[in-house]
């Protein structure tokens, strides 16, 4: 089994100074793709989420460090590619700093998820960006898809994939546009700008802002 989404790992949460403007959200419909599909409920009861019938969910080894516990699901391709990963019960101590140097960062997509609730009281909603360091020796551009919550000031504390959930935790539920997918000769950037209009991505928002608790 190959998987697209290498370097995703759930508790690590991408902090990062913001130094451009992102783009308006797009006010489309989440998804266009037909018929039912059906719906995957985690095994603790406590979240729940949609996705395509040819994709496959499966649990694996919780990555939680609340006491309270957690869950981690995996959600694959029909060709057995990582799509996204759902990851719950994570306690994250979230460090505003000055960095070393800015970043830019190009936000796609934004929509607000009003159906996913939180007991921390933040507000969550699906996010598409991407984000490039000045010099190739400061880290490659990524792009990824989220679930996030709007927590604190946005222009200090950066960018992270992460939503709360419980008063003690929250969790992550996101995915990577995969380097694989480029043609010969693109940039990374170019083809993750050009991955918001494909069915795919569609499918893949769709999913995630269908993420809703269960309470």
């Amino acid at each position: 089994m190959s998987y697209r989404n290498t370097t995703l790992a759930a508790a690590t949460l991408l902090v990062l100074s913001m130094s451009s403007c992102a783009v308006p959200a797009d006010t489309g419909e989440p998804s266009s793709a037909p018929g039912n599909w059906p719906s995957y409920a985690t095994p603790d009861g406590a979240l729940a989420f949609e996705h395509r019938a040819d994709w496959t969910v499966e649990e694996v080894q919780p990555l939680a460090n609340d006491p309270a516990g957690g869950v981690s699901i995996q959600v694959n391709d029909a060709g057995g590619d990582l799509i996204a990963r759902l990851d719950t019960g994570i306690i994250t101590d979230l460090v505003c700093a000055d960095p070393d140097e800015a970043v830019q960062y190009t936000e796609y997509d934004s929509q607000p998820m009003p159906e996913l609730g939180s007991a921390q009281g933040t507000d969550q909603r699906f996010v598409y960006r991407s984000v490039a360091f000045s010099t190739p020796e400061r880290g490659e551009p990524v792009a990824t898809y989220a679930v996030v919550s709007e927590i604190g000031d946005r222009g200090q504390c950066g960018l992270f994939d992460f939503f709360t959930f419980t008063e003690s935790s929250g969790g992550r539920f996101a995915g990577m546009y995969p380097v694989e997918a480029l043609s010969p000769g693109q940039s990374y950037l170019d083809a993750a700008a050009e991955y918001k209009e494909s069915p795919e991505f569609r499918d893949v928002k769709r999913m995630l802002m269908s993420l809703r608790d269960m309470d």
